[in-house]
């Protein structure tokens, strides 16, 4: 059982890895959306073992890269609602930092409590697809008479 955590943001992510009752296996790091960090990423997924979980907070576009690349491989990815996961960190929480870091290893934490309810993510390329030309077709300047 091992529960990974991503705190997204625009192009990059702060990864931590957990098993249960707290123990690191990896300390929470920088990674980058590109292709060459998340082809690391996926090496040390790989090299891991257990059933893994990776769960992150929805946040608008900026974790599609990342969520297409890890389903594109087949992993177990859970794409948690951003109020839910408020919700989590303040039950669940009497620090009043934020950082990148700590919300990596809270969102793992949700992982690891939340394991048997988790729902993996089911891509629906189709409805994204359309919503990625009605989006250019808004952005588009029109000229009103």
């Amino acid at each position: 059982m091992i529960s990974v955590g991503l705190d997204v943001s625009k192009g990059k992510s702060t990864v931590c890895v957990l098993k249960p009752h707290g123990d690191i296996v990896c300390r929470p790091f920088e990674m980058q959306h590109a292709k060459e960090d998340l082809e690391d990423f996926h090496n040390l997924l790989q090299k891991l073992d257990g059933e893994i979980r990776i769960v992150m907070e929805a946040t608008g576009i900026y974790h599609l890269p990342v969520l297409t690349f890890l389903h594109d491989r087949g992993y177990f990815v859970s794409v948690v609602n951003l109020f839910a996961m408020k919700k989590y960190a303040k039950d669940n929480s009497i620090r009043r930092a934020k950082t990148d870091k700590l919300d990596s290893i809270m969102i793992a934490n949700y992982g690891i409590e939340k394991w048997f309810r988790l729902q993996s993510y089911e891509g629906n390329e189709g409805t994204y697809a359309e919503l990625k030309l009605l989006e250019r077709s808004t952005s588009t300047k029109w000229k009103f008479m």
